[in-house]
């Protein structure tokens, strides 16, 4: 490309050295021993109602002092501080939580406001994970860029990846201002989380070489006026890939596209076990499924099907259409209390995911018990579900 030479460009041995150590940084990000791809769930407390967190056993709410409880069952399996859960507990800042399955968490946050991200520290291994296919280092694609004032208060409306999708105002403090290839192009930067400045983009390698959402850069907190380097290398994939149904991250904004092929950056994940990004999607998708239904978030659960998906159980009545099950689960769910399924293993291939799980179930009669299933699910090549199939046993408790 035909790129504007800067400081940046001039000073490209530095440049590269800094990538190196940057991509280091980035693996250890991603996979290191509190990598992104380990997390497996992560939720919000804000208030004294009580909450709950897709694939985390136990309610979870604030005291009236403002402190983070859990209640549980001793058979939920959730541990404070080593100590098994049996009622309720205060979740004390600093303290180690242990959940089924060898899951670790931990709460940060004070006075009635708190994070809780759960972790999987077999998940990379799992997964199959091994490293982030990138473009080749190019200085060319190293520019200076400058940050430009919003109005005050500036929020812009951003589509999330929620399912179905959703828009949230969100934060947009500065504007990027950075010339390529000649171009003079005006980013809109947003603050997402508190301390993060970044630039979501799309441009012309999307849907061919890097992910259809687009990519991310990670900018730094300076005020308005400031000067700093912008480096495409440094071109991330959004923690959306890592795993779909915890990251609903933020998609690019209007007017953050770029006209040209920004062959910089990184461009996809890569397994060695000959596990694509796109089936560790399928796999994302089939545990948000199932994650709505856990909730009773029909909406959901039906957004994420095909108008013509059918499903089929063992119990002898055929396969139904996708609207009679969810109806049907309808009818159903007032005699439940509470539901909640644990995730034993998974299998893929394009287009398809085997799933074995544990259900567990509280009726509202007093009836306790385990359903042990194993479920197929078939995907059409926008991700839809088409076929379900259930093969299920329930073992009461006792």
């Amino acid at each position: 490309m035909a790129a504007q030479q800067s400081f940046a460009y001039q000073h490209a041995p530095e440049a590269r050295a800094g990538y190196e150590a940057w991509r280091e940084e980035r693996w250890e990000e991603v996979a290191g021993p509190n990598g992104k791809a380990k997390v497996v769930a992560n939720g919000t407390v804000t208030d004294q109602d009580l909450h709950t967190i897709a694939g985390i056993p136990g309610t979870w709410s604030t005291s009236a002092t403002g402190a983070l409880t859990v209640t549980a069952s001793a058979g939920d399996g959730v541990r404070v501080g080593g100590e098994t859960v049996d009622g309720t507990a205060e979740v004390a800042p600093g303290s180690t939580l242990e959940f089924p399955g060898g899951r670790v968490g931990f709460a940060a946050g004070g006075d009635g406001s708190y994070g809780l991200v759960v972790m999987d520290h077999q998940a990379v291994e799992r997964s199959g994970l091994a490293g982030i296919d990138t473009f080749p280092y190019d200085p060319a694609w190293v520019f200076d860029g400058e940050y430009r004032e919003a109005p005050e208060g500036r929020r812009i409306e951003v589509e999330r990846l929620t399912s179905p999708r959703s828009t949230e105002a969100i934060r947009a403090p500065v504007d990027l201002v950075v010339t390529v290839n000649g171009t003079e192009h005006v980013l809109a930067v947003l603050e997402d989380m508190p301390g993060q400045r970044l630039v979501v983009f799309t441009d012309e390698t999307n849907a061919d070489t890097t992910p259809e959402i687009g990519r991310w850069l990670v900018l730094p907190l300076l005020e308005p006026g400031s000067k700093l380097t912008v480096d495409f290398n440094k071109a991330t994939l959004s923690h959306h890939h890592l795993r779909p149904s915890v990251f609903v991250c933020p998609l690019s904004p209007p007017g953050n596209h770029l006209p040209t092929r920004v062959e910089a950056g990184e461009r996809a994940l890569v397994y060695n076990t000959g596990i694509t990004a796109m089936s560790q999607d399928l796999k994302d998708k089939a545990i948000t499924y199932l994650r709505s239904l856990e909730k009773a978030d029909w909406d959901t659960a039906r957004a994420m099907c095909a108008r013509t998906a059918t499903v089929w159980h063992n119990d002898g009545k055929g396969e139904s259409g996708i609207e009679e099950n969810i109806a049907g689960m309808k009818e159903q769910i007032h005699t439940i209390e509470s539901m909640r399924y644990d995730i034993t293993r998974q299998f893929s291939q394009p287009g398809e995911v085997l799933q074995q799980h544990v259900v567990h179930v509280a009726a509202r009669n007093g009836v306790r018990g385990e359903v042990h299933a194993a479920v197929y699910f078939r995907f059409d090549d926008e991700g839809l579900i088409t076929r379900i199939e259930e093969y299920a046993n329930f073992i009461p408790a006792g």
